[in-house]
């Protein structure tokens, strides 16, 4: 587990956002104030929580700065597990603030056209998405009902429940790490599948490689604007 900032930092700047990278895909549902909780002497800091699939890690964001040159304590509970069921570890981080935040602007979201072109490049070929000849065409009886093309993507997968895992949308607007084609195009930590996703990991072939991967992410993460 590597955690930012480290243990015993000083000079932690004061728009930090907690992060925490584990060897699995943590399970965003476990992931939340029980788990890891920001406290300055006995006052506890409320913040947001995430996960980030891609790194395999959890982060946390207080609502508001830090107080400069004051120590904190941010405390991380087994509760925190992975999606396969494996509880984390107890530790608790010691800091201290620094003087004031990096300002560091947050990235802009990708568009959906960018998405559209990784699925064209990928996603056309095998004919079970898109018409395997063009893929701008739409198919008649698209594989599992899902349409990537152009014109019926977005329709096919923004807060449409998955025909897999009726628990999760194909595609949760702002919350990619509880997106199911965001599971379903991850290659495995472990290399068997992840837990909860049916089937063979999308698309057949080699895995997206991270940059495309990040592209679908900050997508979603961004709202999953059409």
């Amino acid at each position: 587990m590597k955690t930012v900032p480290l243990p015993n930092s000083t000079e932690v700047p004061t728009d930090v956002t907690f992060r925490i990278t584990f060897n699995d895909l943590p399970d965003p549902d476990t992931v939340r104030s029980g788990t890891i909780l920001l406290t300055t002497g006995y006052f506890w800091v409320p913040g947001t929580y995430g996960v980030d699939l891609i790194d395999k890690a959890a982060f946390m964001r207080p609502i508001r700065p830090l107080v400069p040159k004051l120590g904190y304590s941010l405390h991380l509970r087994p509760a925190l597990g992975s999606l396969a069921g494996c509880p984390g570890s107890s530790e608790d981080i010691e800091f201290i603030s620094g003087e004031g935040g990096a300002g560091v602007p947050p990235p802009e979201p990708a568009p959906f056209a960018s998405v559209q072109g990784i699925f064209g490049a990928r996603c056309g070929g095998a004919g079970c998405h898109l018409a395997a000849d063009d893929a701008s065409s739409c198919l008649p009886a698209p594989a599992a009902g899902l349409s990537l093309c152009a014109s019926e993507a977005w329709d096919s997968l923004v807060s449409v429940p998955s025909r897999q895992d009726s628990s999760l949308r194909r595609v949760e607007p702002g919350d990619s790490a509880r997106s199911y084609l965001l599971r379903k195009v991850l290659p495995s930590p472990t290399g068997g599948p992840i837990t909860g996703v049916a089937g063979q990991r999308e698309p057949p072939g080699d895995p997206l490689p991270e940059d495309q991967l990040r592209i679908i992410a900050s997508w979603i993460d961004g709202g999953a604007v059409r």
